[in-house]
């Protein structure tokens, strides 16, 4: 006979689950028995035998099977009385095995593989938000029948204690964890899985038969009514209606630790090979310690998607992260070698401007020059001369360039770093001619730091950082390599970017340097909503997998470059106006609204922002734009004159109504973040909190975006992002995406995340999903020092004074 325990945290799903395993033929199940949490809490221990009692006689109408219970032996007695009587049943039905499903068990664990060391565990896990909100819900709706002590603390006591006991069995082979969201997403794919854990053949019939098992198994308890429903996901999420946005954000503070005690915790030195990271398929998070010849150089955290990060994502964010001081060390190690005349005299310390100056003329063999060279267009050198006879040239970075004759007014250079495309550069061309320092001097300028980047990937990563090959060198090999291999994206074993028979998506539209330019795994069960946004941008894919086929691994590959976006921007009407001549703007003010409306709760009032307006006007403030920003942050050169960007949240009808007639009066622009699945519905995601208010539709979105309003995204739910898995984050994303850009017909770059909850694993997944700029919330202006996924916002509400000097 096999004994097998499902566990887990109340509301997490055990119930479904149970019946699901319950209705294939080989099982038989019980309502909840509680016999281990009553045999073994001391509380509750001289409660056992009515326990027992209500189990045998009221619950599966058994009462005969108590007549061998005796309540004086021993612990160890009693258990075994109670394994036979369920043996006993198990038999009676010609079942082979027998499942028992009680979460309280899961602080039993130990003692339950002490008597029954053949004895299987199956953990079920829930998202923190979800099972928190449910058995706050539950515990308040039916407090008589759950007991007194459920606050909110408690709730989430009850929740964290059951995700960090079930880690701590990751490993063990008689244990398995399973994702409640799998459950929904992917039902036959779990139930097979789970089968062959319990060691029998995975029945269709279960999907079949479980509701009726369901109906059985739960009692008829009221929190379980619904039970017997269709199991699928829904987009009713029960905190909406039930917690504040201080609660939301205190609980995801909590779900925040508990997501980094369970991240999967690996070290990697980098001047050793890189290799592909896998995990259990139940990890989501990775937490990679980076050693640079066996100093640490910091933490990188990144999504686990489908039980591993391959070699090549990691290897581009440890070089996006860390290039300055890997290359630094590079430069370090190779000064003292003889025969170096790059660092013959150099005797000083190195700092930034010699190490970039040095990066210069080591990428472009030019040892001798001085930095401000290698951004003059009008320095002459005697090179060849070639003729172009299209709009398009490729230019690998480690050979020498050629002048250009070509008969048109500009021309697009597709450039390579080592072999791989970093990104196009339109150079201008003038008599027709483009002379080859030209073509350097304006990629310098284009491309900026992710040559660095680029470079230190290709040529140092997974390389030990000595020897006597010159960067340049390194990289003219790493070209040579990749020009002999037809399929370098993913050739077997020949050292290909990403593993065969991925599905990949290719480049993005977008400034050459931000997210578009990082490579990132993607979730495969998410397929068919990341498909539908890039059907909509026009990006280039490949390898798309027929019906009923599913992906084993799905990345975004920004070595892939096809055509660019077919959207048709839309010119903004309000022209930026610098007033205040006198002044920089080195910190960007961003803030940001929720409502403008003469009534309702924490708006703003039409008076009051006409008044911020007016004084923003006086003081010489004028509205930036997102690229604006971007450009100045690139070149950590400060925008002109006093710059300011407005934001507003939720894409309420009283911004067409209230806010933007202001504006244009005033002559700012402004930001505004969409619910996609919300549009021309209500703000029902804040009914806990707020009055319940329409939101603006399609006509007032196009008439806005015509008059120079910017969209962006704030998911196509407003959940909460930290407490979900890499799955459910880029399924809000890319919807929304998805949604949002077919309805106005253009590029959406803009993500303000909801409650302001970001973290590096959702910043990375939302660059990955085709955003450029994500916006969070918090006191501070924006730096030049703030990645473009992490920009700060002040919030402005009806209680805070909004003061700018």
């Amino acid at each position: 006979m096999k004994r097998i325990f499902l566990l887990g945290s109340p509301r997490s799903g055990t119930t479904i689950l149970q019946s699901l395993l319950a209705a294939h033929p080989e099982v038989i199940s019980f309502p909840e028995s509680k016999f281990f949490h009553y045999l073994l809490y001391d509380q509750f221990a001289g409660k056992l035998p009515g326990r027992m009692e209500a189990f045998f006689n009221d619950e599966i109408k058994r009462p005969e099977l108590l007549k061998d219970f005796d309540d004086s032996q021993s612990v160890e007695a009693k258990a075994s009385w109670f394994v036979r009587v369920l043996d006993g049943l198990a038999a009676e039905q010609k079942k082979s095995i027998w499942l028992e499903k009680t979460p309280e068990h899961i602080y039993f664990i130990d003692d339950i593989e002490r008597f029954l060391p053949d004895a299987k565990f199956i953990h079920i896990l829930r998202n923190g938000m979800d099972t928190i909100a449910s058995m706050y819900d539950a515990t308040r709706s039916f407090n008589e029948l759950w007991g007194a002590g459920w606050d909110l603390n408690h709730c989430i006591y009850r929740w964290e204690h059951a995700m960090l006991t079930s880690h701590k069995y990751i490993n063990k082979s008689n244990h398995i964890l399973v994702k409640y969201e799998e459950l929904l997403d992917n039902k036959t794919q779990l139930l097979g899985k789970i089968c062959n854990f319990m060691g029998i053949e995975y029945d269709g019939t279960m999907l079949v038969n479980y509701q009726e098992k369901a109906a059985k198994l739960s009692l008829n308890l009221p929190w379980h009514k619904g039970i017997e429903r269709d199991v699928k996901s829904s987009n009713v999420h029960k905190y909406h209606k039930i917690f504040t946005r201080n609660e939301i954000r205190y609980i995801l503070d909590k779900v925040k630790r508990v997501n980094a005690e369970m991240a999967w915790k690996v070290t990697v030195e980098v001047s050793e090979p890189i290799s592909d990271i896998y995990a259990l398929q139940i990890c989501d998070r990775l937490c990679c310690t980076i050693k640079l010849e066996g100093i640490q150089l910091g933490i990188i955290e990144l999504p686990i998607c489908d039980g591993m990060v391959a070699a090549s994502v990691l290897a581009d964010a440890v070089a996006a992260q860390f290039a300055w001081q890997i290359l630094d060390r590079f430069f370090q190690r190779n000064r003292c070698e003889k025969g170096n005349k790059l660092w013959e005299n150099l005797l000083e310390p190195l700092h930034p401007k010699h190490d970039w100056t040095l990066f210069m003329q080591e990428l472009w063999g030019r040892p001798h020059w001085h930095l401000e060279d290698f951004y003059k267009p009008e320095i002459a050198e005697k090179v060849p001369t070639i003729t172009l006879e299209k709009d398009l040239i490729v230019l690998e970075i480690s050979e020498e360039f050629a002048n250009i004759k070509v008969e048109l007014s500009e021309i697009n250079v597709l450039v390579k770093v080592g072999g791989v495309a970093v990104g196009i550069v339109t150079v201008a061309v003038e008599n027709n001619f483009v002379s080859a320092q030209k073509l350097r001097s304006t990629i310098n300028r284009n491309m900026g730091f992710e040559l660095c980047i680029t470079a230190v990937r290709e040529a140092l990563l997974g390389k030990p950082l000595n020897g006597k090959q010159w960067l340049r060198s390194r990289l003219a090999s790493c070209a040579q390599q990749r020009s002999n291999l037809p399929e370098w994206l993913n050739a077997p074993g020949a050292g290909g970017i990403y593993p065969q028979n991925a599905v990949m998506f290719g480049r993005r539209s977008g400034a050459i340097g931000t997210s578009v330019s990082r490579r990132a795994s993607l979730p495969a069960a998410a397929l068919p909503e990341i498909e539908s946004a890039a059907a909509i941008a026009g990006e280039p894919t490949m390898q798309i997998p027929q019906e009923n086929e599913f992906p084993k691994q799905v990345f975004y590959a920004p070595e892939i470059i096809g055509s660019k976006s077919s959207y048709r921007e839309v010119s903004h009407s309000v022209k930026p106006q610098v007033l205040d001549n006198h002044s920089l703007t080195h910190k960007l003010p961003i803030l940001s609204y929720r409502r403008i409306s003469p009534d309702g709760l924490d708006a703003v009032t039409p008076q009051i922002f006409e008044q911020q307006l007016h004084n923003l006007k006086n003081l010489g403030y004028y509205s930036a734009s997102w690229e604006n920003w971007r450009s100045a942050k690139q070149a950590k050169t400060p925008l002109p004159g006093k710059a300011v960007l407005m934001t507003f949240d939720g894409g309420y009808l009283d911004f067409f109504q209230y806010a933007w007639p202001l504006l244009k009066r005033f002559n700012f622009t402004a930001t505004v973040f969409l619910v996609a699945e919300s549009i021309g519905k209500t703000n029902s995601w804040e009914k806990a909190e707020f009055e319940e208010v329409p939101l603006m539709g399609w006509p007032e979105i196009l008439q806005l975006r015509d008059a120079g309003i910017e969209f962006g995204s704030m998911s196509a739910t407003h959940q909460p992002l930290t407490a979900l898995s890499p799955t459910e984050i880029v399924r809000e994303a890319a919807k929304s995406r998805a949604i949002l850009e077919g309805g106005l017909e253009k590029s959406v770059k803009c993500f303000a995340y909801p409650y302001g909850d970001v973290d590096p694993i959702v910043a990375h997944l939302i660059g990955a999903s085709g955003y450029t700029f994500g916006v969070s919330y918090t006191l501070n202006f924006s730096s030049f020092e703030d990645s473009l996924l992490s920009l700060p916002r002040i919030q402005v509400t009806a209680e805070n004074a909004l003061k700018l000097a």
